[in-house]
């Protein structure tokens, strides 16, 4: 072969590894098979309820899927070849199980290494060993008291393992040290929260003159600042992350109204916009943005119809244009 075509054959490979890399795309089909994630709707014997329902979320940690069976009970990692690589049953729940959020916990290694996991059923959060599923701290509970939960939506890890838990039900989030003692209860509006690096608490808040806030709080829970980012007219934003720069990325319905796609705002830490795109939501769905290394995944899922079709995972590029 010579040298010119050898150059043109790698350029090829090169670029073929390229647009395979940027597709990454994660797939699993609808059961109770190890390989598969269960779901509820009209199909199931029983189901009564408005909506159906699959997994509930879902993170993505370097080139790993990892999936909340929210139905199944499970947790379930994946490889970048979609193998699953780990599975993780979790213990002492009922069988009409309804996992909410989780959120991992990684180790020295940047590797995960435990995950909290909040139940729907009982309003409590499970801390499990995902070497082997081991229960290692349970917290939480049905409640209005401090400490206990009416409606989980949400789930993070921030600096040093503490873990920060949002419930829309009583409107807070609570802060608990990596060992389940609680810290400290904020007022939180629906649209959740973030946690950067610094271990900084990222809220917005909406009033009907100014619109939206950004307000950081800092690890102590003390307000840091506050920076106006206005959009009045669009509504149910939700947060999916915080930048390096400290800003929050944000979703929201558009002014006129959900037409089957949602508005996906990157701000700058000074409210500016720096990027922005669309995307369809997943039904039922809690968790159905994730960000990891910059990048942005999107799940794509119709429970409504499964056994047929598949839980897709894939990423999702920002919009040229801001």
């Amino acid at each position: 072969m010579s040298r010119r075509k050898f150059i043109a054959l790698s350029v090829v490979c090169f670029l073929a590894v390229s647009c395979i890399s940027h597709a990454q795309q994660w797939n699993l089909a609808y059961g109770n098979s190890r390989n598969q994630v269960a779901f509820y709707n009209s199909t199931t014997p029983g189901f009564t309820e408005d909506s159906p329902y699959g997994p509930m979320a879902f993170r993505v940690v370097k080139d790993q899927l990892w999936v909340l069976d929210s139905v199944g009970g499970r947790i379930l990692g994946l490889d970048s070849n979609n193998e699953l690589k780990t599975e993780i049953k979790i213990p002492g729940i009922p069988q009409n199980v309804l996992l909410e959020d989780f959120a991992l916990v990684a180790g020295s290694a940047g590797n995960p290494e435990t995950v909290w996991v909040a139940d729907a059923a009982d309003c409590s959060i499970r801390k499990l060993s995902l070497a082997n599923g081991r229960e290692l701290v349970k917290i939480g509970g049905n409640g209005n008291e401090s400490g206990r939960f009416l409606q989980i939506s949400q789930l993070e890890v921030g600096r040093g393992g503490r873990l920060y838990v949002c419930d829309i039900g009583r409107q807070i989030v609570a802060v608990f040290t990596p060992y389940g003692e609680l810290v400290r209860e904020m007022p939180c509006q629906r649209s959740g929260f973030a946690v950067d690096m610094a271990g900084n608490l990222h809220l917005l808040d909406y009033n009907d003159k100014y619109g939206y806030m950004h307000r950081v709080y800092s690890h102590s829970g003390q307000l840091m600042k506050a920076v106006h980012i206005g959009m009045r007219t669009f509504q149910n934003p939700k947060i999916w992350g915080v930048n390096e720069q400290g800003g929050l990325l944000v979703s929201f319905v558009p002014e006129n109204g959900f037409e089957g796609k949602l508005k996906l705002f990157e701000f700058a830490a000074d409210a500016s916009v720096l990027r922005r795109s669309e995307l369809p939501p997943g039904r039922s769905m809690n968790r159905f943005v994730a960000i990891s290394d910059q990048k942005l995944w999107l799940a794509e899922a119709d429970f409504a119809a499964a056994p047929a079709g598949e839980f897709k995972i894939r990423s999702l590029d920002w919009d040229v244009k801001k």
